[in-house]
């Protein structure tokens, strides 16, 4: 009998799989890390691999191995020839990567940036008028908007200053630097006065700025679900909170126009106790309004209620995202920015993607924003690895790859805030 050994990824190769999925999405990634492997690996035979070693190595099945590996000859990142056999007939086809592994995982991040191009181009219908191809630009500086001020979901943005003043952080050769702003508005009005080039604005601010006539576009979803939350404490309530119907005559705190405003806002309008509720405008101060018995549940981002806990508080709440499929927090241009910057935009998104990676395992940028901040390194990592595994880890990200956007999202957002009366800005 004639045995034949087959090289298998191993957990350890993980790490080159997560740098190659934040461009190609989970199953290409698996694909082309193996052929990346065999090629890299001194004690792993240099040759090209069949179909059958890569299902093996892979752990995948037929159609998922096909797909991937027509999708990567495609992008050129993998190519096609022939083995010889034993057996008669034709000699079957063999893969193998067309490149080195930092060559290769260039490549992928600028074809995915470029597709995340083509995308805002869809969202603003304006398809057709897309660039066929995107010219080099000497531009080296981008300065981004964040819509808070230091926290975990900004840690993709921090990675690794290497010595440099905090609010510019070089990101291989592009200088990126971050102004914090409150509240996804103010950071959107910062793209369009010119104060920053990129900002990181919630979905719905968005979706109400391009009714409102706003020239800005998304070029990409930084966090593929909505984070806002309606929270309370077991005192405050009067008891536990596990049902949309508790909230029947309740008061909602919440700071007027803001992202968690309109969201909260949007939750309401689709249940039949709407006309029960009452929204109270804390101007930014919801927990103290929640502790002072003014209003019974207020709204926040997924990690707020985490502050009342780590005080002694049982806490309840209900996720917005859980019952609407609404984006979370987005990186818009304005949409001159789209058609005459797009070289620098592109860039940009490189460095997003490779900063999305090795935020996973940077201590430089957690410890970065704790220090301008009042959480703790630990409270920073924890904030940042519970957003991606909720809000960041989508099959739309598993299936293309970080950032990815869709028409159809947009519109079923804006279809939602028109019937719920919120999209005229004026919540």
């Amino acid at each position: 009998m004639r045995t034949q050994e087959f090289w298998i990824l191993s957990d350890d190769d993980q790490r080159v799989i997560d740098r190659l999925a934040v461009g190609l999405g989970e199953t290409s990634a698996r694909v082309l890390a193996y052929l990346l492997l065999r090629r890299e690996r001194d004690e792993i035979p240099n040759a090209p691999a069949t179909q059958l070693a890569v299902r093996i190595g892979t752990g995948m099945n037929r159609k998922a191995v096909a797909d991937a590996l027509a999708r990567l000859e495609e992008r050129s990142l993998a190519s096609v020839t022939t083995v010889q056999n034993a057996g008669r007939g034709r000699p079957p086809k063999a893969w193998y990567a067309s490149a080195g592994l930092e060559t290769i995982v260039e490549r992928v991040y600028e074809h995915h940036a470029e597709e995340l191009l083509e995308r805002a181009f869809d969202v603003l219908d304006r398809g057709a008028e897309s660039p066929e191809s995107i010219d080099e630009s000497d531009e080296s500086t981008v300065t981004v908007g964040l819509n808070w001020r230091p926290n975990g979901l900004h840690v993709p943005f921090y990675v690794e200053n290497d010595g440099k003043d905090v609010e510019e952080r070089t990101v291989r050769d592009l200088s990126m630097g971050i102004e914090h702003y409150r509240g996804s508005r103010q950071a959107l009005d910062a793209v369009l006065s010119g104060e920053a080039d990129v900002g990181v604005v919630g979905a719905a601010t968005v979706v109400r700025a391009r009714e409102a006539g706003d020239p800005i576009v998304p070029i990409a979803v930084l966090y593929q679900r909505a984070m806002t939350t309606l929270y309370t404490t077991r005192e405050a309530f009067g008891g536990p909170l596990s049902s949309v119907d508790q909230l029947r005559g309740r008061r909602i705190g919440t700071p007027a126009g803001s992202e968690t405003d309109v969201l909260g806002r949007l939750f309401v309008s689709q249940t039949a106790i709407a006309d029960t509720i009452r929204f109270v405008d804390t101007g930014g101060e919801e927990q103290r309004a929640l502790l002072s018995g003014t209003v019974d549940v207020v709204t926040g981002s997924f990690s707020d209620p985490r502050q009342l806990e780590l005080r002694g508080a049982t806490v309840d709440s209900i996720l917005v995202a859980d019952h609407f499929p609404i984006y979370g927090p987005t990186l818009v241009v304005e949409e001159e920015t789209l058609f005459e910057r797009a070289a620098l935009l592109r860039r940009f998104l490189v460095a997003m993607m490779r900063g999305w990676v090795d935020a996973r395992r940077s201590d430089g940028a957690v410890r970065a924003i704790a220090a301008e901040s009042d959480e703790s390194p630990e409270e920073v990592r924890r904030t940042f690895e519970q957003a991606i595994e909720e809000f960041g880890t989508t099959e739309t990200v598993r299936n293309h790859g970080w950032g990815w956007q869709r028409v159809e999202t947009w519109d079923r957002l804006e279809t939602a805030l028109r019937q719920g009366g919120l999209l005229d800005g004026a919540a």
